[in-house]
């Protein structure tokens, strides 16, 4: 069974084919979002059955449900009926980041589903923790009382924490600071021509992460990440690396499924705040920069957690200098001793797989891993696995490109 990609803001109405939804299966990608009038969805549904996709379902009568009005839960029967025959249909989506004050209602909804459609399911996007209301120290909480309410069978978030920040040459220059990407389209659009940004890493990534992986393990259900992509409000424009962090990050956390966002850019009619440039898909429907990057990413994580399989993750640390509070820092595990030459996510999973995240997205790595067990390293580009050769002092040397992962077997 293939791992999980989706995206979100998918293929635009009136670009909507076969054709485009096999641009995406092209790209690597084994969910996509549907979310059209009804007739468009089921014909998006056999055209996923055709080339092996699931799908994510919004649909109108959702509203309805959402809403509370009279008969919503006749919608949602009529809503469920009308799909039930379509393999390809894996949720109905309910919600993006809702706010504590609409808990009871996401309640309500899925308990309709638990109690009157079982074998149906829906989809929920929660905050990332800086924007929960009650700020960081409220995220826990927020977390928990979703799980405890609405008892989803998939926990999904977002932590968009790749900023930029106004400032000066001067102030970029004394300060040691890196200057952020902007694209071209993105200071044409806002008349940003002379400005100056920083990048600005917001920190609580990895708390974050460490929040998801702890609740979704103690609740025993799978977990996924939104992956940013597209340059947008106060995120810069991503390169290939930074990409590459936020996906095998990820994966070293234990990552069930992945998304990004966007698929498809929203058009020139959205200005700033929310003025989107460069996603997978440009908004004119040519295919992007990012397209090729994503799809080599995507062929990566299959070919990787392929290997990984059903494997429970067991443990995540950290090596080098972190500012977020909650990450462990390397102890021994699983025959490993010791790893250092660099900042590190290493995730441990069942049958001595290790998962090692570059978390430098500007500099290559190369981690020096100390054990008595053989180490194997598995080709992302050939799909076989290498018995690693020892350095004279008995370690070993794993190369990392800048944001990238590798995946390790200790035997």
């Amino acid at each position: 069974m293939s791992y999980p990609i989706n995206f979100w803001y998918g293929i635009r109405p009136e670009y909507v084919s076969y054709e485009r939804v096999a641009e995406a299966a092209e790209a690597g990608f084994t969910v996509i979002e549907c979310r059209y009038d009804t007739k468009t969805n089921k014909q998006v549904l056999l055209w996923c059955e055709q080339l092996g996709l699931r799908a994510y379902v919004w649909d109108d009568r959702m509203a309805t449900a959402i809403a509370g009005a009279e008969g919503w839960q006749a919608a949602l029967d009529d809503m469920i009926a009308d799909y039930k025959d379509y393999p390809a249909l894996d949720r109905f989506f309910i919600k993006d980041e809702p706010v504590e004050a609409h808990f009871p209602m996401l309640a309500r909804i899925a308990n309709y589903f638990h109690t009157h459609h079982p074998d149906a399911d829906f989809y929920v996007n929660l905050l990332p923790n800086v924007a929960v209301p009650g700020g960081k120290a409220n995220s826990d909480a927020h977390i928990a009382q979703y799980l405890e309410m609405v008892k989803p069978s998939l926990l999904s978030y977002d932590h968009y924490c790749l900023c930029k920040t106004e400032t000066t040459a001067q102030e970029l220059y004394a300060g040691g600071l890196r200057e952020a990407r902007v694209s071209q389209e993105c200071r044409a659009r806002n008349n940003t021509h002379d400005k100056v940004y920083a990048e600005h890493n917001r920190p609580d990534y990895y708390d974050n992460l460490e929040q998801i992986r702890a609740h979704a393990k103690g609740a025993g259900i799978p977990w996924m990440i939104i992956i940013l992509l597209v340059e947008h409000w106060g995120y810069r424009y991503l390169c290939e690396a930074e990409l590459r962090w936020e996906v095998f990050t990820a994966l070293a956390y234990g990552s069930s499924q992945i998304s990004y966002f966007t698929y498809w850019t929203p058009g020139v009619g959205h200005d700033e705040p929310w003025s989107y440039h460069h996603g997978i898909i440009e908004s004119d429907g040519t295919r992007g920069e990012k397209y090729p990057i994503v799809k080599q990413i995507n062929s990566e994580i299959q070919a990787l957690m392929g290997e990984i399989g059903t494997a429970q993750s067991l443990a995540v640390f950290h090596t080098g200098e972190e500012r977020d509070s909650l990450p462990v820092l390397f102890s021994p595990f699983g025959g490993i001793e010791k790893i250092t030459g660099g900042r590190f996510v290493a995730g441990f999973f069942e049958g001595g797989y290790l998962m090692l995240a570059n978390k430098d997205f500007h500099s290559e790595a190369f981690a020096k891993i100390e054990t008595e067990k053989a180490l194997y390293k598995f080709s992302k580009s050939r799909g076989t696995w290498d018995e690693m050769s020892r350095t004279p002092d008995g370690a070993y040397t794993v190369h990392l490109h800048a944001g990238d992962g590798e995946l390790l077997r200790a035997e």
